[in-house]
């Protein structure tokens, strides 16, 4: 076998050529949950200030938007589409976020799905529920109805540190059948959006213009204009018409030419984040449908990675990742009565390696990457980041979660 030679690596863009030397010892790349690529930066990095910035005003200042291309685009007057925009946030109908390759910045994202024993009484699995949603450590997570009743997930550097913190304090309760490990090896599709690890077409919107019409008849939260804004506002562009950085210099007082050079290195040259809009599908009535594919273990990696890849020219399902090392291998989730789910089922399960799916209705989601969503509690969008940097959370008695009336936590 010949030596690997540094022209035959596939090279990384995060970091510099200088930092990558480092991968040239070895025949295969490192990587793997939890593993820190050089050159990823933190959120208080300089370079992301174009969308912190926007993140922290939009809500009063829509115009922090590239108010020239939507209106070139939607042939609306810019006073309409920032008052729609104030609109639809005020009623809480879209959330600015994002989504970033976890792993590439020194995470590990761990997914876990969790069965109740059937005849679990539903006031027990309500109070599970407001458990998970106030647990801070929780960054993305939903309820379910189906053949399972929670999909949730954590982002962190050391494993033992979920296991201790939320999966032990899980398993002892009678009320639960199992609880699921469930790493992302690669987020494929997030929110319609294509993200890093996608094999193609990055950043590139899956909502296509018949889908919104069947929408708009759908719901009367938002009509035919207020979805094309939100369309346009996640369509796939150069970072140069997403933001006015004259805007975003006259609230910050930082320098323009610096604000677009940071945050088009961050979103277009390494990947580290994809902006975009969430919609409040539960104000909308939308059912958001959940596969966990499970297929037969002796399917090779490369062809594990080739179906997920497949199933990615779909458009019907608006977020789709590849799992690792667990029961599960793929999950795919498309909006019941927008896309015909049942002949989705059906192309998923004409795989050969197809051995199970696992489907659920998702019934209430808890935080959209540390987000929260629950605003009949008034923490609309609230945002905690947790990090178990330096933390041993296994060194502590770690209480049981009650989920039993009138009794304090153990």
């Amino acid at each position: 076998m010949s030596e690997k030679t540094p022209q035959s690596v596939p090279r990384y863009l995060v970091g510099t050529e200088e930092q990558q030397k480092w991968f040239h010892k070895y025949f295969f790349n490192p990587r793997g949950l939890s593993f820190f690529e050089p050159g990823a930066v933190p959120m208080d990095n300089p370079v992301m200030s174009a969308f912190n910035v926007a993140k922290a005003t939009y809500q009063i200042r829509p115009e922090v938007f590239n108010m020239g291309y939507l209106t070139r685009v939607l042939n609306m007057k810019k006073e309409e589409i920032t008052k729609r925009i104030k609109k639809l946030y005020e009623d809480h109908l879209i959330m600015y976020v994002m989504t970033p390759p976890m792993q590439v910045i020194g995470y590990g994202l761990y997914y876990w799905l969790v069965k109740l024993k059937d005849g679990t009484p539903k006031e027990k699995k309500q109070l599970l529920s407001e458990w998970f949603q106030n647990k801070d450590e929780i960054c993305t997570g939903a309820e379910t109805k189906g053949d399972f009743d929670y999909f949730n997930g954590c982002h962190m550097r050391v494993l033992d540190n979920l296991i201790y913190d939320v999966l032990y304090r899980l398993r002892d309760l009678p009320e639960v059948e199992y609880v699921h490990l469930a790493p992302i090896r690669r987020v494929i599709r997030d929110l319609y959006t294509n993200m890093a690890e996608s094999e193609s077409d990055y950043r590139k919107f899956f909502l296509d213009d018949e889908k919104l019409r069947k929408l708009s008849t759908m719901q009367k939260k938002m009509d035919i204009k207020d979805l094309e804004i939100f369309k346009a506002l996640n369509t796939q562009r150069p970072v140069e018409e997403v933001y006015d950085f004259k805007v975003l210099q006259e609230i910050s007082g930082l320098n323009p030419d610096e604000m677009l050079m940071g945050i088009k290195d961050v979103v277009e040259t390494k990947r580290l984040l994809v902006p975009m809009f969430h919609l409040n599908t539960k104000k909308l009535g939308l059912i958001n449908h959940q596969f966990v594919v499970r297929l037969f273990q002796m399917t090779p990696c490369y062809r594990k990675a080739e179906i997920a890849d497949e199933l990615s020219s779909i458009s019907d399902f608006n977020m789709i990742s590849e799992l690792t090392d667990s029961f599960y291998d793929i999950t795919l989730c498309a909006y019941k009565g927008l896309t015909d789910t049942d002949a989705l089922l059906k192309t998923i399960s004409s795989y050969s390696e197809v051995e199970e799916v696992k489907e659920a209705d998702v019934t209430r989601e808890f935080r959209r990457w540390t987000c929260r969503l629950d605003e009949e509690n008034g923490m609309w969008e609230e945002c905690i980041l947790t990090d178990d940097f330096l933390q041993d959370k296994t060194q502590k008695d770690i209480p049981a979660i009650n989920i039993n009336k009138n009794k304090k936590e153990a």
